[in-house]
């Protein structure tokens, strides 16, 4: 079972892939292979031929609050002043966080933060699946991408999952101790040295770090209503405005550049050689399911691929991906904007387009209410399924954070396993 990878936008280094492989191994290939460290897991990396900005982003105009974007020019007092009333006025309409009634479970229970209406954010009170995306959300924030953070990940999502930590969070008097508590089930199961023990060496900064964090996490989460931060996160914060840049940048340049049948541009020839690699390794493992899993961007790569490039080119008539796993993408947009190479301007609502049975087996797309470059597909394209998944991140990070989720790659291996027994077909 070859597992192909296609990465998005704003993506310069294989640092992502090499990270997420982990995941891959220990998730999803078991789901369908009866020996997953055999299982060949690679990427398509087309990163070095996105957008390079001339001058540095330059273009980005700076915001109001905090002056984010490009350049270093001071914002004004006056700029800073209209745009926190802005702020003031927005949020002051917005109701204060209501007092639990009975902490009968979920988030909320009562009785911790010393503020009288306050509801306080007990780790016990989480589903093992909600505090192995907490955990991972500190860690991922914390840590440096690669195979070290993912490492911390998959611990934390062990201990997560043990019944043990259910109950030994439970005993915890306070909310101190529950953090105390998990971090050390955390550390152990990482195979971390005692605290000190490699003091000057970064072991303990590390633990520092995301002991400090998951603290000033469980006191300030429902501080206020999640969707006022989140608004204003995203306003404020520079990674959306870089993503969008680089989103728009990265577009134009494949659109620009793609080619067409018989002369395929650098992006699209970079996929099809690897999709040639894996069809390859398919045929040698016995006709295991080609899996391709791509984010962004990458989803209209794949789009192009099986319309386009592979019906309309001889050498690649016997290439099928049997399943496709399309995060975060926008390829429901594309095919709405007709800005396909297979596009039928004459296909319209209420008609749908024809799912791409040729060269596709099943095409899960998956997306999130936060990810506001996220599309569904479903009602335009025939025979996708499609999924929201809930990131539980803030509108300037959701887009990246479906690919450091442990739930999220759980769910990718049984939906692989439901089209394993349905035949790797669309219905």
């Amino acid at each position: 079972m070859p597992i192909l990878y296609v990465h998005g936008v704003n993506t310069r280094s294989r640092d992502h892939f090499l990270a997420m492989e982990g995941f891959l191994r220990r998730y999803v290939a078991p789901a369908i292979a009866s020996d997953p460290e055999k299982v060949l897991i690679d990427d398509a990396f087309w990163g070095d031929c996105g957008v390079q900005f001339a001058w540095d982003g330059a273009s980005r105009p700076r915001s109001r609050l905090l002056g984010q974007g490009a350049g270093d020019a001071r914002v004004s007092d006056l700029q800073g002043a209209l745009t926190a009333a802005a702020f003031g006025e927005t949020l002051g309409r917005l109701p204060e966080p209501a007092a639990p009634s009975g902490a009968s479970g979920g988030l909320l229970a009562g009785g911790g933060s010393g503020q009288p209406g306050t509801p306080t954010l007990r780790l016990h009170r989480l589903t093992p699946a909600e505090l192995s995306d907490l955990l991972a959300s500190i860690i991922s924030e914390t840590t440096a991408p690669g195979a070290e953070q993912t490492r911390l990940i998959l611990a934390a999502d062990a201990v997560a999952e043990e019944a043990a930590t259910a109950t030994a969070l439970a005993g915890a008097a306070t909310p101190a101790d529950e953090l105390e508590c998990l971090l050390e089930r955390v550390r152990d199961r990482a195979g971390a040295p005692a605290p000190g023990a490699l003091v000057g060496m970064g072991a303990d900064g590390v633990w520092s770090r995301i002991g400090d964090r998951l603290r000033e996490t469980t006191d300030r989460a429902l501080g206020l209503p999640a969707y006022a931060v989140s608004v204003a996160a995203s306003e404020l914060r520079r990674p959306l405005n870089d993503l969008v840049s680089q989103f728009a940048g990265d577009v134009f340049v494949y659109l620009r550049e793609r080619g067409q049948a018989g002369s395929p541009g650098p992006i699209p020839t970079r996929l099809l050689d690897k999709l040639i690699v894996a069809a390859d390794n398919k045929k040698a493992r016995g006709g295991e399911p080609l899996v391709v899993l791509t984010h962004s961007m990458g989803g209209q790569l794949v789009y192009d691929a099986v319309t386009h490039f592979l019906p309309r080119t001889p050498e690649f008539s016997g290439i099928r991906v049997d399943f496709w796993c399309a995060t975060a993408s926008q390829v429901g947009f594309f095919e709405e904007a007709k800005l396909f190479l297979a596009s039928d301007k004459a296909i319209r609502a209420p008609a749908r387009v024809p799912f791409p049975a040729a060269h596709l087996g099943v095409w899960w797309n998956v997306w999130d209410h936060n990810d506001v470059i996220s599309f569904t597909a479903q009602g335009i394209i025939d025979g996708v399924r499609d999924e929201p998944y809930d990131t539980g991140l803030s509108l300037a990070s959701a887009h990246g954070g479906y690919l450091s989720r442990p739930s999220f790659f759980r769910r990718l291996a049984q939906r692989l396993a439901d089209a394993k027994a349905a035949g790797w077909v669309t219905p």
